[in-house]
C-alpha cells in the first residue's frame, strides 16, 4: 500500500493492484464477473477511478467471509439503505446455518477421531466406531 494516490485521478491497473495487494489478473477476473464495472481505457489501457479500491477492499473481505461471488455481486448491486441491510442480514444468516453445520460436522469428526486413536480393531468390520457411524 505504498503507492501514493492522487485524489480524483485514474489510477491504472497496477497501482490499484499494488494498493489492495490483489494481482492484475484478479482484478481483470472480478471486472468479467460484474464485481467492479467496466474500466475506462485511456491508450488502450485499463483506468480506476478511486472507489474501485474500496470495492475490492469489500470484495476480499466478503470472500474471506465465505460469501460467493455470486453473493458478493448481490450485494454490490442492490440498493443502498434498508434493502441492503435487510439482504446483507439474509446472508449472515445463511452463512451461520452454514458455519453451524461445518462446526457440527467437523465436531463429530474430532469425536470418532479421538476415540478411533486408540481403537484396537484389528479390521475395519470389527470396529465399533465405523458401525456407528455407518448406522447414522
Amino acid at each position: 500500500m505504498a503507492t501514493a494516490i492522487v485524489d480524483g485521478a485514474a489510477l491504472t491497473i497496477g497501482e490499484v493492484a499494488r494498493t489492495v495487494g490483489l494481482r492484475t489478473s484478479a482484478i481483470r477476473y472480478y471486472e468479467d464477473a460484474g464485481l467492479l464495472p467496466r474500466a475506462a481505457r485511456v491508450g488502450g489501457k485499463r483506468r480506476y477511478q478511486r472507489d474501485t479500491i474500496d470495492r475490492l477492499l469489500l470484495v476480499r473481505f466478503s470472500q474471506r467471509l465465505g460469501f460467493s461471488l455470486s453473493d458478493i455481486r448481490r450485494i454490490l448491486a442492490d440498493p443502498t439503505g434498508r434493502r441492503r441491510k435487510q439482504l446483507w442480514r439474509q446472508l449472515v444468516d445463511a452463512k451461520l446455518g452454514e458455519i453451524d453445520g461445518l462446526i457440527t460436522s467437523a465436531r463429530r469428526v474430532q469425536r470418532v477421531l479421538r476415540e478411533s486413536r486408540d481403537c484396537d480393531c484389528v479390521t475395519l468390520s470389527s470396529c465399533r466406531l465405523l458401525q456407528q457411524e455407518l448406522s447414522r
